[in-house]
């Protein structure tokens, strides 16, 4: 975090590592700026300038500090989940879930993959605005690429084809990320969270979503490398979907996960990539109409309670009460 020296205007850094690359600028951060450049939308951060330190980085020439200036925003999705002061509504969790929807329409209509859509990855102004953040695994894409990278997307968000080895995919290894984000919101939780490794988060997602049903998926066998080590045995009976059940479960609120809430998220965690819902299809779900009907940000109430929350601030306090019995830490009150 730093200030604008002339506006006094607060804004957030992101240090670009030169001293590491031969050849000076490192790819991942040219994709990165060539892509906040290209996007311009309210629900997507904005990326105010490149800053540069006069020490240049040995004989390339490449200047040895350098910034990524971007605007500054209160909160992060995950500081807001996990902060107890914070009392959500309903409102606030139909909105974002339809900000965050309209966001993702837009760069997949610009043909843009994020590849890491998670709740720290997504910003909230204090006014309401949700912003889609840190772009350092996002790409440009069209249908014709067949070998994409395969290690993308935290894994507690990484869709199925993903974790059983896919490297041709689209644009909906988004869209199982924002069922997950939504599903998180009512939650306050992760919905898959807990998976250790690959082989723990597939188990997890198959004893939650079902077996995949290759009649339901008839390209499983060519996309997903993986699927023979997981695929039920003959004699083995398959999983059945539990995900309407899970998602009325464990939650602060009952009466908010409605049948219509249900369905969007369930729409979004279909297996087959062609069956999945896309942001447009998920922006027109029956669920923000329903009473009440999604507000626009500057018709939300913020009064959240607290000033400023971001996962690192929560990572810190929880970190400082198991060392010191549970005992708040004063100087991470929020």
């Amino acid at each position: 975090m730093g200030a604008d020296k002339v506006t006094g205007e607060i804004v957030a850094l992101k240090r670009i590592n030169t001293e590491q690359e031969e050849n000076g600028f490192p790819i991942t951060a040219i994709r990165e700026v060539k892509i906040l450049k290209a996007l311009k939308n309210e629900n997507i951060v904005k990326l105010i300038e490149i800053v540069t330190s006069k020490e240049q980085n040995g004989k390339n020439e490449i200047p040895r500090n350098v910034y990524m200036v971007f605007e500054y925003h209160s909160y992060d999705l995950t500081g807001i989940l996990q902060s107890s002061e914070i009392r959500l509504s309903q409102d606030l969790i139909k909105s974002w879930s339809f900000q965050l929807l309209e966001g993702t329409h837009f760069m997949h209509v610009n043909k843009i993959i994020h590849r890491d859509l998670k709740a720290s990855n997504i910003l909230v102004s204090k006014s309401g605005v949700l912003k889609i953040a840190d772009w350092g695994l996002a790409r440009s894409w069209n249908p014709s690429m067949k070998k994409l990278t395969n290690g993308v997307v935290t894994r507690w968000y990484r869709p199925i084809e993903l974790l059983l080895g896919a490297k041709e995919y689209s644009t909906k290894i988004d869209m199982w990320s924002v069922g997950c984000i939504i599903a998180e919101m009512f939650r306050r939780d992760g919905l898959l969270k807990g998976g250790d490794s690959e082989a723990s988060q597939i188990n997890l997602i198959f004893k939650t979503c079902g077996h995949p049903n290759v009649n339901d998926w008839p390209d499983i066998k060519r996309l997903c490398p993986l699927w023979g080590n997981f695929e039920p045995r003959p004699d083995e009976k398959p999983l059945p979907n539990r995900l309407a059940e899970v998602l009325t479960q464990r939650l602060p609120f009952p009466k908010w996960m409605t049948q219509k809430a249900i369905e969007l998220i369930q729409n979004m965690l279909i297996y087959s990539p062609e069956k999945r819902w896309s942001a447009e299809q998920a922006l027109h779900a029956d669920y923000f109409w329903e009473s009440p009907a999604v507000k626009k940000a500057n018709e939300l109430s913020m009064r959240l309670g607290v000033e400023s929350v971001h996962e690192l601030e929560i990572r810190k306090r929880h970190q400082y009460m198991r060392a010191n019995g549970n005992k708040a830490n004063p100087s991470t009150r929020m």
